[in-house]
């Protein structure tokens, strides 16, 4: 599926309401596709690092190639230099830009965040290319080792949407409930499809003959647990599945995975259900950009939904799945 596929399924996922929509009703998508152009313009006027985040992705949003979407993140960067969502914004839109040399904006990640995995993906991908097998080994063993393995996607979420808010918002005064939680849900889908790593560059290096490379399991498995350490649901059951490809079902370790994946399955499925799922406007929290923006990661906020809710954060003994896992 090329990028521009995934990004509408990402849109229709988080915009539609489906047959629940009146005939003849303008929809989400629709509106969104309205008003981006004109929001982006004021966002570019505005001028601010997050206004001009938002500018980035939105403009950016379904295009195989950039359109300036690289320059915008670039400029965010400069006026916020130290904040690492921006500079991990930056590293992803240079895939898009024939012009950018992606080491510049990886290596600033790098020195911003230097914990965080993610910095060394790009050095993973294109060792890659060249099948340097050394290179290979050293990215894998840098995610290994990090402490976690963050795309920023609730911080750029808390960070974009009350600009994307103020964009649409019409003449004076601030944006409504109902235009701060369309802005949210619109900037969840933009960001979730502008942020998320290329997960294929680690399945590459860690299946079949690879492995067979000297102390290349190990390092596989290690990176498996740096992926796990993520910040979105998505990306911690990629490192999860991962793990379960790489270590014996029965082992003890295979066990432990086992469990741990039980637990995420659940909050998965448990999460799925509550309104800030919903693509009802109206049902839609009007909080969630503040949660995000308190809580790094996704899954911290989903457990403060839980709790509003009165849903245990751990599967009770008897809980059984009763979808299909949502990750590989």
């Amino acid at each position: 599926m090329n990028r521009s596929a995934a990004c509408a399924l990402l849109l229709i996922a988080a915009f539609s309401t489906g047959a629940e929509a009146e005939r003849g009703q303008e929809s989400d998508f629709d509106q969104f596709n309205a008003h981006r152009p004109a929001a982006i313009e004021k966002l570019i006027t505005k001028g601010t690092a997050d206004s001009l985040a938002a500018a980035a992705v939105l403009k950016q949003f379904g295009a195989e190639t950039d359109g300036g979407s690289y320059a915008l993140a670039a400029r965010a960067v400069e006026l916020a230099p130290d904040r690492g969502d921006l500079a991990w914004l930056a590293v992803r839109l240079c895939g898009s830009a024939s012009d950018c040399d992606p080491g510049k904006p990886e290596q600033h990640l790098r020195s911003v965040d230097p914990q965080n995995g993610i910095g060394s993906i790009g050095a993973l991908r294109r060792a890659q290319l060249t099948n340097d097998a050394a290179a290979i080994d050293s990215a894998l063993t840098a995610i290994g080792n990090s402490q976690r393995f963050y795309v920023y996607f609730a911080p750029l979420v808390a960070a974009t949407a009350p600009q994307l808010a103020l964009a649409i918002h019409p003449g004076a005064g601030q944006p409504s409930r109902k235009e701060n939680a369309r802005a949210t849900v619109e900037m969840i889908g933009v960001i979730a499809a502008s942020v998320l790593p290329p997960s294929q560059a680690f399945s590459v290096s860690c299946q079949g003959m690879a492995l067979q490379v000297e102390g290349r399991l190990d390092r596989c498995r290690q990176a498996a647990r740096g992926f796990e350490r993520a910040d979105t649901f998505i990306v911690e059951g990629l490192g999860l599945s991962l793990q379960q490809r790489l270590w014996p079902l029965d082992s003890p370790e295979g066990r432990a995975v086992t469990a741990r994946r039980r637990v995420f399955q659940y909050r998965l499925e448990e999460y799925s259900r509550l309104s800030i799922s919903s693509s009802k406007i109206d049902e839609f929290p009007p909080d969630v950009a503040e949660v995000f923006r308190t809580h790094d990661r996704e899954q911290d906020a989903a457990l403060v939904y839980f709790a509003r809710a009165g849903i245990p954060a751990d599967p009770p003994a008897n809980w059984t799945s009763t979808m299909l896992p949502r990750v590989p």
